[in-house]
């Protein structure tokens, strides 16, 4: 990227290419470089139609272009950086945010998890937004709906005794594969009800520490994590989900 211009003006020139865009609803940025966490990675930008996505290449630039369902992802390298769109119809994202609503799309391995796309959303920079429905968007995100929090709080309230009882076997009997394999599952509750609980949708993992700071998450529990992974055991993980769940359902 040496001799590449700033990250904002080839965003500027995208939002010059697009702001003419036939049933463009609005369009946003977001991900670790428009976020401001580093300044070397891909530029991550986010259209949302009216209608359906385009079934064509739509970059100034030559471009891989690929469908996925109702999603259209595409591909390229502008002045130096190497740019991620992805084309969501309108009704794709309120179905997303209507799962959230109901107290799912956190669950599971299907990709783009609706609570990711909420948390990208969030911290977004709008960059075309003519008839305001981005900011209507962005503004119903800011906070996570209770049945969520709820839900993400009552799983791992529930599941926490079985996992704990199967990390101490596993732990016992050397057996180092099934315990970071349960580990892995019980951190996700963990840290997605971390978040929750203190009001933000959590972000992907990448640069989760800069997250803790910029929330200004619970010191408490920021140091129970950080003893967890300096001694990792079941008891510490254990004391950690324990200290999450003992926060009220958010701060705001």
């Amino acid at each position: 990227m040496r001799g590449a211009p700033p990250a904002a003006l080839v965003m500027e020139g995208l939002v010059d290419h697009y702001r003419s865009a036939r049933d463009l609803s609005w369009m946003y940025g977001q991900g670790s470089v428009i976020t401001g966490l580093t300044e070397d990675s891909d530029l991550d930008l986010i259209l949302i139609w009216a209608t359906d996505a385009p079934s064509t290449p739509t970059l100034p630039a030559q471009s891989n272009f690929t469908v996925h369902g109702q999603l259209a992802l595409e591909q390229s390298s502008i002045d130096g950086y190497d740019v991620d769109l992805m084309h969501v119809p309108r009704r794709t994202l309120d179905t997303w945010l209507s799962e959230l609503d109901r107290g799912d799309g956190w669950m599971g391995p299907a990709w783009p998890l609706p609570i990711y796309v909420a948390a990208g959303l969030a911290e977004s920079e709008l960059l075309l937004d003519p008839a305001g429905l981005g900011a209507e968007y962005r503004a119903r995100v800011q906070n996570p709906p209770a049945p969520l929090v709820a839900a993400v709080r009552h799983q791992l309230e529930s599941a926490l005794p079985a996992f704990v009882n199967e990390l101490r076997k596993a732990a016992d009997r050397d057996n180092r594969w099934l315990h970071a394999d349960l580990a892995v599952q019980l951190h996700k509750l963990i840290y997605t009800a971390w978040f929750l609980s203190e009001g933000h949708h959590p972000p992907f993992p990448k640069y989760l520490p800069r997250w803790y700071d910029r929330f200004a998450m619970t010191p408490e529990i920021q140091a129970l994590e950080a003893t967890y992974w300096s001694t990792p055991n079941p008891a510490a993980l254990e004391s950690l989900a324990t200290a999450v769940l003992n926060l009220p359902q958010s701060r705001d």
